[in-house]
């Protein structure tokens, strides 16, 4: 049984306006290096992915020129990677009822006031910075699905602009001051579904991942994660520990907050909470045409070997000893 929100705001969906490029420049040349953007093929590339689309109305996908060209551009302009990538962005919206029914800003804004934010400032490569600082998370508020979906609005959010588009973002996660108390939610399922949006179901390119701050607890973390991961972003993730200088090295300072010995003044999470707050509308208009199947099974989706990681990870708690042990590197 699935249920179905049916909206009149949808009816943009079927609208399609025409793309004007207003990207640089060097944002132009970088497309077509990197991403394979050749203006002249980009047209046609865009019509093709709409016919595909055009023989799966079940998908209830926008068509329009710049929304296609997200999914063309986080695969590189390959149109059956591309449409293989909506294909699983529409997925997920169905088999997760419990991350996008209601999907607005309103519902995580405690999610916004500490564990989750995006710096002002983009890195030297223009790249956007997603702070996730786990040790400001309490259960007692939020769930694990509700900082699942702030993450998602948050990448909805920064997709929006054509410039992260083509040169993506990049996550840096403070585990400072994790305790059992948000560590006692991790498990395999969980891990699968982060790397599933983060790797074939959104149309955003994730440069780097860098970590700071991890405690020896972090081993145990990074265990139940990195099977999920393919070898592309375990490359792709930097561990530094407890050294600023270390992050800088792929981070500017000029970027960064005091926390993190940068220069762009003291950690702000108002900032990206009222970016995210003033977009209520669009979330409400772009998520009510969504089909709500029902929630799919844990142990449906994990196979064995997988579901063997929570024995792993319990195993793992136990060998790293005492809570307040736990900020040993």
């Amino acid at each position: 049984m699935s249920l179905k929100i049916v909206s009149p705001h949808r009816v943009m969906a079927a609208v399609r306006e025409k793309y004007v490029c207003k990207l640089s420049p060097e944002l132009q040349k970088k497309a077509l290096v990197e991403l394979n953007e050749d203006p002249a093929k980009r047209p046609a590339a865009i019509q093709a992915l709409r016919e595909q689309l055009a023989m799966r109305p079940d998908l209830h996908t926008r068509n329009d020129d710049g929304f296609l060209l997200r999914f063309l551009r986080a695969r590189k302009f390959n149109e059956e990677r591309a449409f293989n990538l909506i294909e699983n962005y529409y997925k997920c919206r169905k088999i997760w009822p419990d991350v996008f029914q209601d999907f607005r800003p309103s519902t995580i804004r405690k999610v916004l006031d500490g564990f989750l934010t995006v710096l002002p400032k983009a890195d030297s490569g223009g790249q956007r910075i997603i702070l996730l600082r786990h040790g400001k998370w309490n259960p007692l508020e939020n769930s694990l699905v509700d900082n699942f979906r702030a993450m998602i609005m948050t990448l909805e959010k920064l997709i929006e602009s054509e410039e992260t588009q083509v040169n993506g973002i990049v996550m840096l996660a403070d585990f400072k001051d994790i305790g059992m108390a948000q560590v006692m939610h991790f498990n395999p399922y969980f891990a699968k579904r982060i790397t599933t949006v983060t790797q074939d179901a959104f149309p955003v390119r994730i440069k780097h991942n860098h970590v700071i701050n991890e405690p020896i607890i972090f081993k145990a973390l990074h265990a139940i994660i990195r099977p999920f991961m393919k070898e592309k972003m375990r490359k792709r993730m930097v561990v530094h520990g407890s050294d600023m200088t270390s992050l800088h090295q792929y981070i500017s300072p000029e970027a960064l907050p005091y926390e993190y010995g940068g220069e762009d003044g003291f950690l702000d999470n108002s900032i990206w909470k009222q970016t995210l707050m003033s977009s209520e509308n669009y979330f409400l208009e772009e998520f009510s045409d969504i089909e709500l199947g029902e929630s799919e099974n844990p142990d449906d989706v994990l196979t064995a070997e997988e579901k063997l990681l929570e024995i792993e990870f319990k195993k793992a708690l136990e060998e790293a000893g005492p809570e307040e042990e736990w900020t040993r590197f």
